[in-house]
């Protein structure tokens, strides 16, 4: 979304005279029944570099208080996220095919022209560096190989520079704390296993991260990596005293709702000015249907 899409969005909410509140006030006036007619709380997924760069100085000119749900693993180790850099230097290639003889010594060639070709090289990819057991640093290495291939090294090298697909280090998460921008959790690696003790050490992980940086002291409220959940995941999240978890199933949350289970707009730029407003007005009718995402971070 172009900042000035975002700021349109953001005139809308002020014109409606949406009260826009903090993530923690507005779940617990929702539970109360004491919300305003016409509320809001505003949540960003990830904690991309560019909403440092391009929507807190937006948000702070119209006074709107926002939520970072932050994954930390690509926070700390500040590259590329792995997965959508592929997929970007791929797309800026413009090839048709990318062979990986030197990227991950298969000697296979991979088409790569539409978006669906392109995410299953990253999905191969993805599960070539997991059967290796790489971390983050041997993932960067092959990003790099994959650029050489592509014959995207020059993207490669703008996207590093210009840091376009970089998350927030710890320091800059930080200092958006101290001027009043909430961060909350978003698991560590971008993923949300089907194994309890595994799954516990993602939020385990993703809040010490949190504390340790004094981004957050106790983040208590969630989001769902991709808007992924499953009915383990709601015992658990209790378990780990995670008090609200938000998901991308389309719908405006309502005092009834699991708290743990909380519907949203996922704002995209394909969104109609009319159907963002009548979104912010609270008209239902008008409600584009449910969605889930899939995107793999880390």
């Amino acid at each position: 979304m172009s900042p000035a899409l975002f700021e349109s969005r953001l005139e809308a909410l002020a014109a409606l005279g949406v009260q826009v509140l903090p993530l923690g006030e507005a779940v617990e006036r929702l539970r109360a029944g004491t919300l305003p007619p016409r509320a809001a709380a505003l949540t960003f997924d990830d904690g991309f570099f560019d909403f440092q760069q391009r929507a807190w100085p937006l948000l702070s000119r119209y006074g709107f208080p926002a939520t970072v749900y932050l994954t930390t693993y690509y926070s700390a180790f500040n590259r590329p996220v792995f997965g959508i850099a592929a997929s970007y230097l791929l797309w800026k290639s413009g090839r048709e095919s990318v062979s990986l003889r030197d990227v991950t010594g298969q000697d296979i060639s991979l088409a790569c022209q539409t978006a669906a070709e392109r995410n299953a090289v990253r999905a191969h990819l993805e599960t070539y560096a997991d059967a290796q057991g790489w971390g983050g640093a041997e993932k960067d290495e092959m990003l790099t190989r994959l650029a050489a291939a592509a014959g995207a090294e020059a993207h490669d090298r703008t996207m590093r520079r210009e840091r376009r697909l970089h998350l927030l280090t710890p320091a800059e998460t930080a200092a958006l704390a101290a001027q009043g921008a909430d961060m909350q959790l978003h698991t560590h690696r971008h993923r949300t296993p089907l194994d309890r003790a595994l799954f516990l050490r993602e939020i385990a992980d993703n809040r010490q991260a949190l504390k340790t940086s004094g981004t957050a002291a106790d983040p208590l409220h969630f989001c769902y990596p991709s808007g992924v959940h499953e009915s383990e995941f709601i015992p658990w999240l209790r378990e780990a005293g995670v008090h609200t978890a938000t998901t991308c199933d389309t719908g405006l949350a309502q005092a009834g709702d699991e708290p743990l289970l909380l519907p949203r707009l996922v704002d995209f730029s394909q969104l109609l000015p009319i159907e963002f407003e009548a979104w912010a007005a609270g008209a239902p009718a008008l409600l584009p249907r449910k969605t889930r995402h899939g995107i793999r971070i880390g």
